[in-house]
């Protein structure tokens, strides 16, 4: 799911000159920390996806045979914003990252996505995530 919601962010991106003139990116890199700080504090205006991670629910248990299944496919992003002089174009941005959840192509029975924001010093911190349902047998 990170590749697809990455090339879907991109596409958004590059097709909105009101994104690119705020300096919006993606990056194809995992959100990993240097010198004790998350990269997407030091880069700005960067969203950074990390890795897929599942959990699976037996939703039907059987004695012999496959179980019935549901795996959450969940994937986690990050965006750091100056909170003294954010993007105009921030809120769109976030309504448009969400929205990437329905273009994934992955075959699914409910995909849900949110946000939450956190102020750590004068930074906007957003974390998305994005969770997909599958059944498996």
């Amino acid at each position: 799911m990170r590749t697809q919601l990455i090339t879907r962010v991109n596409a958004i991106i590059s097709t909105s000159t009101n994104y690119q003139s705020q300096g919006f990116s993606v990056s194809s890199n995992l959100p990993w920390e240097q010198g004790g700080n998350p990269l997407y504090l030091k880069n700005m205006k960067t969203l950074y996806f990390d890795s897929d991670h599942q959990e699976e629910t037996i939703l039907i248990p059987t004695l012999s045979g496959p179980e019935v299944a549901r795996d959450d496919i969940i994937c986690q992003a990050y965006l750091a914003v100056d909170a003294k002089s954010p993007p105009t174009q921030l809120d769109n941005f976030v309504q448009s990252v969400l929205g990437t959840k329905s273009s994934t192509g992955i075959t699914n029975f409910g995909v849900e996505s949110d946000y939450t924001v956190e102020t750590q010093e004068d930074v906007l911190i957003y974390t998305f995530e994005f969770r997909m349902n599958t059944i498996t047998y």
